[in-house]
């Protein structure tokens, strides 16, 4: 049996057909990511990135959608960081996949000029190439303190832009192992400018990986499942991860397993189950926010790991943040943008709160997400004596299993746009990107 990058890089190579469902997923990916790009694109991450000029004065993809060209690779990188600056982008496979995917596939797809289906395509090979890695390591890498999306995306992005490429399975598999040697993220850098910026550069990443094998570049053969020196030995140091074996990918298709968990709300996604249930309580129940003694959240452990802000005092903070989640759930009724404001992480009556919340860790893990619990639950006491207990919270609202519509992914996607573009070309944009795979070449997308 072939070794895993050589299984991966014919799998890419050969791709032509996906399923329907598949197509279906990785559409909604695009339009959950772009609705995200068009709301990040003037966080100071973004302007940073943007008006410090550090990219190239290529004109091969749009930055922004509207704000000029540059190279594929910059592109990817400017709007890759766009899409993740607000922590709002859909979740899945130990990571943020879309955020990575899509910005790498809509620049390299604008410079080749290849067809709306090409991208899909793209976006499913990107895909089954992340989960296959992710899947392969018992360890839940967050955890280990890494960034998942940045580790596995920057591979994902390459298999993703090989594909567009048609590049062969030998330039495929050396594009896989030249972006496996430019993978890494830390998860220290979470509730920072830095977190979407390692998103961006893995997007970044690939596209380079896949431009230099397709020049010519060589890898090792074995790069990814090497023993010692292979990209899941190096990132697995208890020795927990599978080397060898036939891959999933294309077969079981992990896309159709897993799909994409989209948030409705921009923090991170450990918090969204505690969110949800805090939100039923505060709509069923009848207390004053003066008169709580208590929040109690129970989560996973490593769920708790992440949410490393206990007292944020700003947005940006606020976005790993327990403290806040409960707060802004009780006192506002709900966690949108708006409450992802300094202002308001600062306002009295929020800050006041969060001495008040208490975190409970279980080391049990769901099986198919090893970062989180099997559920959360949430519990109010008030000053009263009484408590008012959630229950168990098996999937947020959003989650692949528990999936919303097709109105309310429209409706965050208008949410994510109202300050860029009027409402009739929001809603050319949006049924551009909802017949993905009808558009005889990537930029019909930008006629906007």
């Amino acid at each position: 049996m072939n070794g895993l990058t050589q299984q991966l890089a014919e799998f890419v190579s050969s791709l032509q057909s996906v399923p329907e469902e598949a197509v279906e997923t990785a559409k909604r990916g695009f339009i959950d990511c772009v609705g995200v790009m068009f709301a990040g694109r003037n966080e100071p991450v973004a302007q940073i990135l943007f008006e410090e000029g550090l990219f190239s004065e290529k004109k091969e993809a749009r930055i922004h959608f509207d704000r000029g060209m540059t190279s594929s690779t910059d592109a990817a990188l400017l709007n890759g960081a766009a899409a993740h600056a607000l922590d709002f982008d859909d979740v899945g496979i130990d990571g943020h996949p879309s955020v990575v995917l899509v910005p790498a596939i809509l620049a390299e797809g604008e410079r080749l000029g290849v067809t709306g289906a090409d991208l899909a395509t793209a976006y499913v090979a990107g895909y089954e190439c992340w989960a296959e890695l992710s899947s392969r390591d018992a360890d839940p890498h967050h955890g280990k303190g890494w960034h998942p999306t940045a580790v596995f995306g920057a591979v994902g992005a390459a298999a993703a832009a090989a594909r567009l490429a048609r590049l062969d399975a030998k330039r495929t598999q050396n594009a896989l192992g030249i972006a496996a040697s430019m993978s890494a993220g830390l998860g220290a850098n979470f509730g920072s400018m830095t977190k979407p910026f390692q998103a961006g550069r893995a997007a970044q990443s690939g596209i380079t990986a896949a431009r230099l094998a397709a020049a010519g570049m060589t890898s090792s053969p074995d790069a990814l499942e090497h023993k010692s020196g292979g990209m899941l030995a190096a990132y697995s140091p208890k020795g927990n991860a599978r080397l060898d074996g036939e891959i999933k990918a294309g077969r079981e298709w992990h896309i159709l397993k897993l799909g994409l968990n989209v948030k409705r709300y921009p923090v991170c996604y450990a918090l969204h189950r505690s969110i949800d249930g805090l939100l039923a309580l505060k709509s069923k129940n009848d207390f004053s926010v003066e008169k709580i003694k208590e929040i109690e959240l129970k989560i996973g452990r490593l769920q708790a790991q992440v949410l490393r802000n206990s007292r944020p005092q700003s947005g940006l903070d606020a976005k790993f943040s327990a403290e806040f989640a409960a707060a802004a759930s009780v006192v506002a009724g709900k966690v949108g943008l708006n409450e992802l404001t300094d202002e308001f992480v600062r306002r009295k009556e929020i800050q006041a709160l969060f001495p008040k919340v208490r975190i409970t860790t279980t080391d049990a893990a769901d099986p198919l997400e090893p970062l989180f619990a099997p559920e959360d639950s949430v519990t109010i006491h008030l000053a009263d004596g009484r408590s008012l207990a959630s229950g168990p919270v098996r999937y947020a609202r959003g989650h692949a299993r528990n999936p919303i519509g097709l109105e309310e992914l429209r409706a965050k996607f208008d949410d994510c746009l109202a300050g860029s573009l009027p409402s009739g070309r929001r809603d050319g944009l949006f049924e551009r990107l909802r017949g993905l795979e009808t558009l005889p070449q990537a930029g019909a997308l930008y006629n906007i």
